[in-house]
């Protein structure tokens, strides 16, 4: 389905659904939330550093924020770029809990919670993920370029392997009932395989 810029995948409606349909605590609204402000962020950084979004593409994998080749971002911009999705997450994980400390919600420290997790995960120096992105441009900047795609090769591989072997060993022990680990090692492995350089997520 295609609105303008924005591109939906039929698998992006199916995991929407399903997650909807599963939620029955109503975490999914506030990790939507979360996710979709954290988009935001890299897209506000991108237009403010000089770059332009091409389009943004909802998959089974994620979001992703396709950039123009026509107005390409230095190594040193796209640090900045791949920074500003935690970076809101971060300040939303701080401002939730000071509003939940003032009578706000006790909502809003679940918010801060899926907002830390969403930083953190993100933060991991995964390919396709910001910290992966963060670590390969600044190597690029010191002249390292194919050493730093060499390195977050490896990270990519050890940390899906890993999150995959925890997963297993989760759910075993869960009794089948807890397979959110297992589900982050499916998507990071599908997530490599549509990584591409001028994608965010």
């Amino acid at each position: 389905m295609n609105l303008g810029r924005l591109e939906i995948s039929g698998g992006a409606l199916l995991a929407v659904a399903l997650l909807y349909y599963l939620d029955n605590s109503g975490i999914f609204l506030w990790a939507f939330l979360a996710c979709a402000l954290h988009e935001i962020g890299h897209w506000w950084a991108i237009r403010a550093l000089g770059g332009q979004v091409r389009k943004m593409r909802l998959s089974c994998a994620g979001a992703e924020l396709r950039l123009s080749s026509a107005r390409p971002l230095s190594h040193g911009r796209m640090v900045l770029a791949a920074l500003a999705g935690p970076a809101v997450n971060l300040a939303l994980a701080l401002g939730s809990v000071a509003l939940a400390r003032r009578g706000m919600g006790e909502r809003l420290y679940l918010f801060a919670g899926l907002n830390l997790g969403l930083a953190l995960f993100n933060l991991l120096p995964v390919g396709w993920l910001d910290g992966g992105r963060v670590v390969e441009n600044f190597l690029a900047l010191l002249g390292r370029e194919e050493a730093g795609r060499y390195l977050i090769h490896v990270c990519s591989i050890v940390t899906a392997v890993l999150l995959m072997a925890a997963g297993m060993l989760l759910l075993w022990e869960s009794g089948g009932r807890n397979f959110t680990l297992l589900i982050a090692g499916l998507w990071m492995t599908q997530a490599a395989r549509q990584r591409d350089e001028n994608d965010f997520r």
